[in-house]
């Protein structure tokens, strides 16, 4: 696919407030974190700022969460730096909108507009 056409995609595939807080967050990670990426922190911080949702924003940086009951807390899965960690069922489970946010952190990570840092584990 061509970058401009995925480029173009953007504003179509996400509201702006997503769009506001993938900025912004990525913004702030690469000035302020160690190794210039978001960690699960940071989404949820700027998911809260923003009123997104926290598991499309973990999706656009490539990470997923998941929560097995409501008894369990979040946990965070790298599913780029570390993709053992998130088969194919993994992804399958979450919502449209945040299968269509890792399609969309994929699709610019084959493209090489990201430049991922070294792995860190969450």
């Amino acid at each position: 696919m061509q970058p401009e056409v995925i480029a173009s995609a953007y504003p179509d595939l996400f509201p702006r407030r997503v769009q506001q807080a993938h900025m912004a967050l990525l913004t702030w990670a690469e000035e302020t974190n160690p190794d210039r990426w978001p960690t699960p922190p940071d989404v949820c911080r700027f998911a809260r700022l923003y009123g997104v949702s926290r598991a499309t924003l973990g999706a656009l940086v490539g990470m997923l969460s998941i929560r097995h009951d409501s008894q369990t807390p979040e946990t965070w899965v790298d599913a780029v730096r570390h993709p053992e960690d998130a088969p194919p069922h993994l992804i399958q489970r979450h919502s449209r909108d945040v299968i269509r946010a890792f399609g969309w952190f994929c699709a610019t990570t084959d493209l090489g507009w990201v430049n991922l840092p070294s792995p860190t584990i969450h």
